[in-house]
Formats: structure tokens, C-alpha cells, sequence
């Protein structure tokens, strides 16, 4: 009597097993699951700092694309950390600034606003930059007209301090063709250039862009 519970207990054990699988089966079909999908985690809370789909500079539009190497110019044109060995490498003729000036554009900045960044970064203090406005070029004018405001933060390490705003102007005579420099070879670069920042990489320099004279209009 003793086995034949135990082998019907058996039974009974299967056809759950069974059952159980196919309930599974039923709300999980692992055929339609075969792909695996990608996430990455938000590098901040505004949405402007979230990592996107990539699109294509087609997609993307020449207006659009020749406004977002502006704003990067003038990112790097501007911004201060409390780094010299970061205003060190902007200077070098292989920087990104360099790469997206003409010459004398370069040697201007040099002579006048990389001397100021030196100075901020001996002293501790961080500036950023933001184009605080729409970039347009009046039908008069060869120049892009681009607002700015600067945020400069003069006290190291104090999280209550509130940034000192600047704002001004600068005046673009902007070069820029859609597609990108035949004089890079675009794949080994960007192969290379891959999460290495820190040596000067910048995937921004493989575009036709270029500033080839700039007027600086800074409010006191």
C-alpha cells in the first residue's frame, strides 16, 4: 500500500512539474526573448546630460550640427578647471581648440583668454560656460552671433557658493561643410579615441568645421 502512494505521489509531483512548466512556457515564451537589450544609467537628471539613441548627421541636420560644434568651440574656449595640467594640454597645437581654429584664432586665445584659465586654475576656481541664447547670423553679416554667460565659482570646496555670472558675445566667422575632414582617417581615430579623453582625443575635430576670425564681446 506503502508504494503505491509513493508512486502516485510520484505521479502527482510530475504533472505539477509539468504544469508548472507550462504556465511558464505559457507567460515567457523564450523564443520571442532571444535578444538582449542595452541600458545605460542616466549621467544626470536633466534630460539634456542622458545618453540618446545614436543618430546620423543627416538625421541630426546641417543647422543642427553646425550649432552643436559651435557650442563646443565655445566650450572649450571658455571653461576653467582647477587643473594645470589641463590648460597645459589646451595649449599644445594638437588640442581640440587648436584643431577647430584657424592659426591666429589659436594664438589670440593664447595671448588673451588661455592666460586667464591659467590663472583660474592657480587659484582653485572653476568656471563653465553656456550659450545663454539663439545663435543667428544677421543677413548683413558674415559673423554668427553667439551669447554666452560664464559661471565662475571663486570659493574652492564650499558647496554653498554661488557662481559669479558674466555674460557677452562673441562674433564667429564660422567655416563648416556637412561630412567629415579627409585628411583624418575617421575609423582609426575614433577607434582610438574611444573613452580616451584624457589624451586629448575629441571626436569633435573629425568634422569640416573651423573658426577662421572672432570678435569677443564681453559685458563688465
Amino acid at each position: 500500500m506503502g508504494k503505491l502512494i509513493r508512486f502516485l505521489g510520484g505521479i502527482f509531483l510530475i504533472a505539477l512539474t509539468i504544469a508548472m512548466l507550462f504556465l511558464t512556457s505559457a507567460i515567457y515564451d523564450s523564443a520571442k526573448k532571444s535578444s538582449v537589450g542595452t541600458y545605460f544609467f542616466q549621467r544626470n537628471l536633466r534630460s539634456i546630460e542622458r545618453t540618446g539613441t545614436p543618430v546620423t548627421p543627416a538625421e541630426i541636420g546641417e543647422t543642427a550640427m553646425r550649432e552643436m560644434l559651435i557650442k563646443k568651440f565655445v566650450h572649450e574656449y571658455f571653461y576653467a578647471i582647477p587643473d594645470a595640467e589641463d590648460i597645459a594640454k589646451r595649449t599644445t597645437r594638437s588640442s581640440t581648440l587648436s584643431n577647430m581654429s584657424t592659426k591666429e584664432v589659436f594664438n589670440n586665445w593664447l595671448d588673451g583668454e588661455a592666460d586667464v584659465i591659467q590663472k583660474l586654475a592657480e587659484d582653485k576656481k572653476m568656471r563653465t560656460v553656456e550659450v545663454s541664447g539663439e545663435i543667428f547670423k544677421p543677413a548683413d553679416s558674415d559673423y554668427w552671433v553667439v551669447p554666452y554667460t560664464l559661471y565662475t565659482w571663486e570659493s574652492a570646496n564650499d558647496m554653498t557658493a554661488t557662481p559669479k555670472a558674466t555674460r557677452g558675445i562673441l562674433l564667429l566667422d564660422v567655416f563648416y561643410a556637412p561630412g567629415t575632414r579627409e585628411t583624418i582617417d575617421i575609423g582609426n581615430y575614433l577607434k582610438h579615441s574611444y573613452n580616451r579623453f584624457e589624451y586629448g582625443y575629441d571626436p569633435a575635430i573629425i568634422f569640416r568645421f573651423g573658426i577662421k576670425n572672432l570678435e569677443n564681446r564681453a559685458n563688465d
